[in-house]
């Protein structure tokens, strides 16, 4: 008999804490698409093992409503592309733009899943293969 085992998405927690935002945002490490902006940094040791985000609309967006339904959209894009492509130990924060209420969903999925390769290349190993 054989089993299919399925790959169980990572569990998602939430960042909550404005000093985490803060420390994301001090990391300065980015990647910036035309939906949204993708900041990343390490978690510190004493919770490297899981992995959180956090969603961020300001008013620029627009008013509450449009906020809300960019937030939704950003968190219906994680949830389908952050378990299966980011990495453990992390914290990422996703910062909407106004292009994100009009954007097609699948490219928001597209990017975020660039933004992510991009953010966890390793500098070292890219610059060897140029040599």
């Amino acid at each position: 008999m054989s089993q299919v085992i399925e790959k169980k998405e990572l569990k998602i927690n939430k960042i909550k804490k404005r000093r985490d935002f803060l420390r994301v945002a001090a990391g300065q490490r980015k990647w910036i698409t035309p939906a949204m902006i993708v900041q990343f940094e390490s978690i510190p040791d004493n919770e490297i093992f899981e992995l959180r985000v956090g969603y961020t609309a300001s008013k620029r967006v627009g008013n509450a409503v449009i906020r809300s339904r960019a937030k939704r959209r950003m968190r219906e894009v994680a949830r389908q592309v952050l378990g299966k492509f980011a990495h453990v130990g992390y914290d990422y924060v996703i910062i909407a733009r106004r292009e994100i209420i009009n954007y097609p969903f699948n490219e928001l999925i597209r990017d975020l899943k660039w933004a992510l390769k991009r953010l966890h290349e390793d500098p070292v190993t890219k610059m060897k293969g140029k040599n």
